[in-house]
């Protein structure tokens, strides 16, 4: 865990520039498939640099809420220099122990992160556990399993073995999470994992 936070912390400032930072179309896309409402409570697990954030503000709107959280910190500090509206609150801190109380928000949204939690069936209990009853859990990427498996052996170092399990075993993994009618889209270009919690 360590050597991921140390990796992402360094890599921080010139993240967006290095791993080519997506239009805001497909930002905008991937955001849009949340379903998200006007006054949505919004988790945004993993937020790195904050690319979602104006987008999930933008679903949500004036009356909503969206928490960015992170355990790298330096991420965070990148996160905090968007220019998003003033409705944010950026937190420090593990998916394996989320510092609120259960059944907290609408939606929680996980971009671009799931592969690096080393104890992912931890991860997703967490993140079912301060979901409401009735809201939803969103896993999205920009590209498929076996394009993220590429590109982190390409990267190297702490991220080198990062990787989403399959469709299947996901599936199965939120489903034994408490989540409901679990669908998952796997293709060149979009990953998208979406639960409701029972």
């Amino acid at each position: 865990m360590e050597s991921r936070k140390d990796f992402f912390d360094q890599h921080a400032p010139a993240w967006d520039e290095h791993h080519h930072l997506a239009a805001e179309a497909e930002l905008g896309g991937i955001v849009k498939s949340f379903g998200l409402s006007e006054g949505d409570s919004v988790l945004d697990v993993g937020t790195g640099t904050g690319v979602l954030l104006p987008f999930i503000q933008k679903g949500i709107g004036p009356e909503g809420r969206v928490v960015a959280m992170d355990f790298a910190f330096q991420m965070l500090k990148e996160a905090k220099r968007r220019t998003v509206p003033q409705h944010k609150i950026l937190v420090n801190a593990s998916v394996e122990a989320i510092p609120f109380r259960s059944n907290v928000f609408d939606q929680i949204s996980c971009f671009s992160s799931f592969p690096h939690f080393p104890n992912k069936g931890r991860a997703l209990l967490e993140m079912v556990r301060v979901l409401k009853p009735g809201g939803y859990l969103s896993i999205a990427h920009l590209k498929s399993t076996e394009e993220l498996r590429q590109l982190h052996h390409q990267v190297g170092g702490a991220v080198a073995h990062d990787g989403l399990p399959s469709p299947e075993v996901l599936r199965d993994m939120m489903s034994r999470c408490e989540l409901t009618g679990v669908t998952i889209i796997n293709q060149p270009g979009k990953f998208l994992a979406r639960g409701q919690k029972g």
